[in-house]
């Protein structure tokens, strides 16, 4: 009995462990990606802002339609 328990015991410890490194492994990839998510919004901005300019630009030099 007392040896089927310790099974139990060291069986449940090795589970323990492997959640808690499988836990931290996907907080480093949550970090890594959020990060990514950061800044791929930055350059998304950014390129808004671009296409904003390049419109305002467009619109001025453009001919009115009568000509």
């Amino acid at each position: 009995m007392i040896n089927s328990s310790e099974e139990r015991i060291n069986e449940l410890e090795s589970k323990v462990l492997f959640q808690e490194d499988t836990i931290e492994r996907l907080s480093g990839e949550l970090r890594k990606q959020q990060i990514e998510i950061l800044e791929l919004k930055e350059k998304l901005d950014l390129i808004i802002q671009s296409l904003d300019s390049q419109d305002n630009v467009d619109s001025k030099d453009e001919r009115p339609p009568h000509y």
